[in-house]
Formats: structure tokens, sequence, C-alpha cells
């Protein structure tokens, strides 16, 4: 029988959720929490549930995420927000929208650290990263993708379909010029890569004319600005074989992305997020990449339980 965890519940996993974001905990925190979590099987489900939403916390500026756990009253806001997901039974939310997602409606969906690959009726072939959901939607009109959440590789297909092919994020629209190309939700941003062809990009409040990328072409945008264009490198994708290929990136940058792949909080240490990094690492293998890590760098990766991993300065 499932387990109904009650406000007050809710209240107290949020809490310690939002003061494990501000601060790695201490040992002495780190023992309290797991005893509350022992002690009721709903705490542990109320856990769980925070767990989930913190997954979609990427869907909040990052601007506002630092603020919103820097006071005690910037805290609560965002413990309200995470007791109001909670109770809509939603696991992600449009904060520039104000409304929720609703990723469990999607027609094409992946968990955390799956995979998944779709074949369209025109020939299209599309495949989902980790924490990915989509919609799909043909009509005489068009072809349309909406990417609620998550990170997708289009390969368009080759049956001569005249419609036009749209993929359509919470920024804008993206059109396909007979090409394979990736479109990622960000936190307040899409990031486009082409890797064949080109695409169109138009934000959705900017009037001008859309922007043209190409092979080898990547832009982030908002609704109302395209970044500059960036080179965009088949290295990008290396999701779709799992792997993440990082050639003298930031520790910290790593780090983030291997949390995509799984459940929990992966917490690094702003001490050693600058550290550079190099390698071909597997995503399905999380906890060994961090170990490896831990082996060439000057850093402590601590396991307070399997979905709460801290990495620190090893000093």
């Amino acid at each position: 029988m499932a387990i109904a965890p009650s406000r007050k519940v809710f209240e107290t996993a949020a809490s310690w959720y939002v003061q494990f974001q501000a601060d790695p905990p201490t040992v002495v925190e780190q023992k309290a929490w797991q005893l509350w979590i022992d002690s009721d099987p709903a705490h542990l489900a109320a856990w769980n549930q925070m767990e989930q939403l913190q997954r979609h916390l990427g869907t909040l500026p990052q601007d506002l995420k630092r603020r919103a756990l820097n006071t005690g009253q910037q805290r609560r806001q965002v413990l309200k927000l995470l007791l109001l997901a909670a109770g809509t039974g939603f696991v992600g939310w449009n904060v520039q929208q104000r409304t929720s997602l609703g990723d469990v409606w999607a027609d094409y969906k992946t968990g955390v650290g799956q995979r998944r690959n779709i074949a369209l009726a025109d020939g299209s072939q599309i495949q989902l990263n980790t924490g990915t959901a989509i919609d799909v939607s043909f009509d005489a009109a068009q072809r349309l993708i909406r990417l609620r959440t998550g990170e997708i590789l289009i390969q368009t297909g080759k049956l001569g379909d005249q419609r036009p092919f749209f993929v359509e994020t919470r920024d804008g629209r993206v059109q396909a010029l007979g090409t394979r190309f990736s479109v990622h939700q960000l936190s307040g941003s899409t990031r486009v890569g082409v890797l064949e062809d080109r695409v169109s990009v138009q934000p959705a409040d900017l009037s001008t004319a859309a922007m043209i990328l190409k092979a080898g072409e990547g832009a982030d945008f908002d609704r109302r600005h395209i970044g500059l264009i960036q080179p965009f490198k088949s290295s990008e994708v290396a999701w779709t074989n799992g792997q993440l290929i990082v050639l003298d990136g930031r520790l910290g940058d790593v780090i983030d992305e291997l949390g995509r792949y799984r459940s929990g909080v992966l917490h690094c240490d702003t001490r050693v997020r600058d550290l550079r990094v190099s390698g071909t690492f597997r995503l399905d293998s999380t906890d060994a990449v961090l170990a490896n890590l831990q082996a060439s760098l000057p850093i402590h990766v601590r396991y307070f339980t399997r979905y709460w991993v801290s990495i620190s300065h090893n000093a």
C-alpha cells in the first residue's frame, strides 16, 4: 500500500533539502537526517519526493536559485515552491510561465539515467537523453516536437515529407532544414547544436528574422535573444553512446553533468569546482567515474547515503 506523507512530513523533508543545498551536511547533521529517514516509512517516501523535485530544480534560473538559498526568508520561498510542487503530484514546473510541466502526460519520456530511441512515422529518428519529455504532434500543416524538459538528438526523415519540421521549447522554435541536430532545454534558455545541414532558430518573443545555424555551429537562445554562435562538435552528443567526453573542462561542470544521470544529490564544493578535467566517462557508471576522479584529483568523494554524495577538497 502506498504511503502518503502528511504536509508536516513534507515540510520537514523540504527543510532538510533546502538546508543541505545551501551547505554540505556535517557529520552530526547527516546522522540526524538518517535517524529521521529511518524512523518512519513516510519520511523516506517524502524524501524520495524531494529527490524527484531536486532533479528538476534545473528549471529554476541559476541566479534565483542562489538567492533563494542565501537568506532565511528566501529559503522559505523555495520551501513553499517545493511544497506546492509536491502537492500537485508533478515533479517539474515552468518557473517563467508559473505552470506545471506535467511531464507525466508527455507522449515520450525518460527517467534519470535512461536513454530512448523513437522512430516517427515520417522516418525521423529522435534520441531522448536522461530526464527528457517530449510531445509529438503531426498534422496536415506541420510536424511538431514539443520539448518539455531534457535533451534530444533528431535525424529528420528522408522520405520526402514536405511539411515543415519544428522543435518547440518554452523559449521558441527551431526549424529543421533537412538536418541532424540537438536541442537541450536549459534552466533559462535553449541550446541548439547542428551536426548536419542547417536549422532556423526563432525566439518566441522576437519578431525579427530567424537565425540560420549551419553544421558545426551551435547557440543558446531565450524568448528574446539569440546568443553568439559557438562551435558544436559531435563529442557534445556523445551521450547517445553513453559517454561524456571532456577536454580540459571544469570539474564543477563535469559533476553537474554527471548529476543528470543519477538519482539524488551530487554536491560539489566551490573550492574544487575549477579543477581541470579531461577524459571519456561512462554515464551508466557514475560511481566508477567518481572513484576515478578521486584517484586522479585532490578531491574526496563522500557518500552520506547512496543518493547523497559530496565532493570536497582532499585537505
